[in-house]
Formats: C-alpha cells, structure tokens, sequence
C-alpha cells in the first residue's frame, strides 16, 4: 500500500469510528461495526489500529491542534479577550454541527471516565485556552464579583458544554448558533458588556471566516 493510499485509508477508518461513536457511544462501538460501515473485515482495520482504544484516542486528540491553529487566526485577525472566546465559541458550535469528528471527540471525553479509555483529562485544554485568550485583551477583561480570569474560563467551558450536550440531544444540534447567542446573551452583562446583542450578531457574523 502507498503512503498516499494508506493516509487516505487511515482517514477513511478514523470518520468511520467517530461516526461509530458519535452514535453509540465507546461502550457500544466496536471494531467490527465500525468495519461493516466501510464494508471491510475487522482484520483490515488491524493494520491502521490495533484496538477499539487506539482508534479512540486518535479520534479525541484529533481536534486539539485543529483548535489552537484557530485560535491564533482570531487573534491575528485583531480579536481579543471577550470578542475571541465569543467568535470561537460560534466556530466550535458550528463544527459540532456540522463534523462528526467533532462531535465523537467531545463524546469519547465524556466515555472515557466511565469506561476507563486512556484518553486526556477532558476540558482542561478548553480551559487553558478560554483563560490565554480571556488574559490576551487589548482592553481588561472586568470579571463577575467572586470570580478571576482561572475560575470564569471554567465557568464558561462547563456551561458550553452543557449546551452543546442539550443541543445534540434535543434538536440534533441544528439550531446550536441560536442557542449560542442566548448563551452570551445572559452570560456577556456579567462581563459588564452593554450593547450585547449587536456584539454578539456581530461576532457570530464574523465567525463565519474560520
């Protein structure tokens, strides 16, 4: 087999195993499922991944980098503090909607403490990130009373998280941007943001560039 052919092959396995666990979680998904939706033996799969956990960690982790390119294009663009984490949070909905690599990555997260899946420790890499662009500002950030730049990057990554989980359930994520909007909607006063809808129609907007 090419180099080529073998990338494409090892990418043609690994959509097919996040659509796998997109529906039926880790527990349910196994190697010889995920090979019937390629209309493959079980044994042709060995050759890319040795097991149902080596296929999983390669469907989590395969999104991490993806982010942080992402992130430094927002910022590179002129955007900062608030105005970051609001247009990613958009792009992130978005391909949760939309890729299913996406969304099996966040659900193997959830699995892997209830199945024991050597994967990362889930949400802290949201959180680092949440926090550097929060702490990146042109402007200081002003925080709930209580909170700092550490706890509110928390606050917000838990809530999103509880969001897409609704919206995936719900309504099969279609209308996750709207869902987004209500989310700043509530969340930006906080901030001390006035003028919140026209901010966040607007970077929901711009969202669309990444």
């Amino acid at each position: 087999m090419t180099q080529a052919r073998a990338v494409a092959r090892r990418d043609e396995i690994l959509r097919a195993g996040a659509a796998e666990f997109d529906e039926v979680g880790y527990a349910g998904a196994s190697l010889s499922s995920i090979a019937a939706r390629l209309n493959r033996t079980k044994g042709a799969l060995g050759y890319h991944f040795s097991s149902k956990s080596s296929l999983a960690y390669e469907v989590a982790t395969s999104q991490f980098s993806h982010w942080d390119a992402i992130a430094a294009q927002i910022r590179a663009d002129g955007f900062s503090g608030l105005d970051a984490v609001v247009i990613m949070s958009f792009v992130v909905a978005g391909r949760f909607r939309d890729d299913v690599l996406v969304r099996a990555s966040i659900r193997l997260q959830h699995d892997a403490g209830l199945h024991d899946v050597n994967l990362p420790t889930p949400f802290l890499g949201w959180m680092q990130l949440v926090r550097a662009l929060l702490a990146d500002s042109e402007a200081p950030v002003t925080f709930p009373p209580g909170l700092d730049v550490d706890s509110a990057s928390e606050v917000l990554v838990e809530a999103f998280t509880g969001l897409q989980q609704v919206a995936h359930r719900l309504t099969r994520a279609r209308d996750i941007h709207e869902r987004v909007a209500r989310y700043w909607l509530l969340i930006l006063p906080s901030f001390g943001v006035s003028g919140s809808e026209a901010m966040v129609a607007e970077l929901g907007t711009a969202s669309g560039a990444y």
